[in-house]
């Protein structure tokens, strides 16, 4: 078989067009800004291949800037985001070191910092490698204590993950700006009061995209075309978190299959083998668990989330993919993942697939799953059982996290009274002069979307 059979060739071309167009405004696009300076934002959905981007750049820096000096500054929001960006651009790009600097008491992965290509450095030493990478946290400080060259250019991975507090640290670096990230997915967590700082232009609570956009509505976003990890069956969900924003899968349709040995006919277990049969089918089944008010760590979701993994462990699951040259192989357990809201249900969980001899499935909650992916997953929904919703259950980064770490198929598993929870009017909500966003309301709508888009998928227990 050849690449034509797995992939959509003019999705693949339109991304890497994308990619030439983003380097080329980055290097010589017009200044966009006050005093000269240039930005521009890339918005990718989930699974678009971002950090590859980032890489890309970064690895290539040298090329279009003569090799000369501190060339490019990469940083990120947290230590494993930027441990990751050290080590794909050490990969792909051998022959160009790769500088890192670390924060205090954190070092890079064994593994990553014995490439020969890479090196850790103090912030003083970064004016002499052409690539210098590092969170956010440790540039700012850096930078604040005058310990850092000026950049040619300032590239911020997982900007949408990264709050307006921390591009202020950092923008000063370089003259020069690209924010990459994924809009869909959880916001910056913040521990200060957002009602100190809502509706005000600089707001620093507020993502450093939508800051920069507010301030600057001339700034180029550019919105990747693809996702590399969802398939196509995914999308008419999935594009419910980008409004406005056309993307389509890498992956042509039916390259990626689930194959389980048939189920039964009739009885208790008619009901879960035909939810399995729709995952495996369609990529999508809704489990809709009987209407009543449930503590937030339920033990009957437990038991039909248990259930639902025994019963797809009985039918011998086997995936084909590009990954697999469109051959069907076994699903490992490592390979399935159940992502949850709560620490107690995440913990209630692992007891129940513990006891079930599930110990190699990941259980987790959105915000630590998040950038990960899985061949399937099972998505405790947010709002399962709720008396009324709120604006932690009703985050739609949330949800959108959930719905995307799957490369085959998500089972949502909820209860039959959720969709009622934002059924009827959208929930009152404070109003704030100045463009802000509201997530209460935000949330209510793409749930409301989300619901309409798997009921074709549901499956009453």
């Amino acid at each position: 078989m050849t690449i034509a059979d797995f992939y959509d060739q003019r999705v693949a071309q339109e991304a890497e067009h994308l990619t030439q167009l983003v380097i080329s405004d980055l290097v010589s696009g017009a200044p966009n800004l006050a005093g000269g300076h240039f930005a521009a934002v890339v918005s990718s959905p989930a699974g678009a291949g971002k950090s590859y981007l980032v890489t890309s750049i970064a690895g290539n820096a040298r090329d279009f800037t003569g090799g000369e000096g501190a060339t490019i500054a990469v940083a990120a929001p947290t230590n494993d985001q930027a441990f990751g960006l050290v080590a794909s651009i050490a990969e792909r790009f051998p022959n160009r070191p790769v500088a890192f600097v670390p924060a205090q008491n954190r070092s890079l992965p064994v593994a990553t910092s014995a490439r020969p290509n890479v090196i850790s450095i103090p912030s003083q030493a970064a004016a002499t490698y052409p690539v210098v990478v590092g969170t956010l946290d440790k540039f700012g400080d850096a930078a604040g204590r005058g310990n850092l060259p000026h950049f040619r250019y300032l590239c911020i991975d997982e900007a949408y993950q990264a709050d307006a507090a921390k591009y202020y640290g950092v923008g000063a670096l370089a003259d020069r700006h690209l924010l990459v990230g994924d809009p869909g997915q959880l916001e910056p967590f913040t521990t200060d009061d957002p009602g100190r700082w809502r509706g005000l232009p600089e707001d620093p609570t507020q993502t450093a995209v939508q800051v920069l956009l507010r301030n600057h509505p001339t700034t180029q976003n550019h919105r990747m075309p693809i996702t590399r990890r969802l398939n196509a069956e995914a999308i008419g969900v999935v594009e419910s978190f980008y409004p406005g924003h056309a993307f389509s899968s890498w992956t042509l349709p039916g390259v990626r299959r689930t194959r389980l040995v048939p189920g039964v006919a009739s009885g208790e277990g008619a009901r879960v083998d035909a939810a399995l049969d729709l995952v495996a089918a369609h990529g999508w089944a809704w489990v809709r668990l009987p209407d009543t008010p449930v503590l937030t760590a339920d033990p009957a979701t437990v038991e039909a989330i248990v259930g639902l993994l025994r019963r797809l462990g009985d039918r011998a699951p086997e995936v084909a993919s590009e990954r697999t040259d469109g051959m069907f192989e076994p699903l490992g357990p490592s390979r399935v993942a159940v992502v949850v809201s709560h620490n107690n249900q995440k913990d209630i969980l692992r007891a129940g697939l513990d006891g079930a001899g599930f110990d190699e499935i990941r259980v987790d909650t959105a915000n630590k799953l998040q950038g990960l992916e899985f061949d399937i997953v099972i998505a405790w929904h947010p709002l399962a059982g709720l008396p009324e919703g709120d604006t932690f259950h009703l985050d739609p980064g949330r949800l959108c996290v959930m719905l995307t770490r799957h490369r085959h198929g998500c089972i949502v598993v909820g209860r039959a009274s959720d969709p009622f929870l934002v059924d009827d009017l959208p929930p009152a909500s404070d109003v704030w002069l100045g463009h802000d966003p509201d997530p209460i309301l935000d949330g209510w709508f793409t749930h409301s979307m989300v619901f309409d888009k798997l009921a074709p998928f549901a499956v009453d227990f």
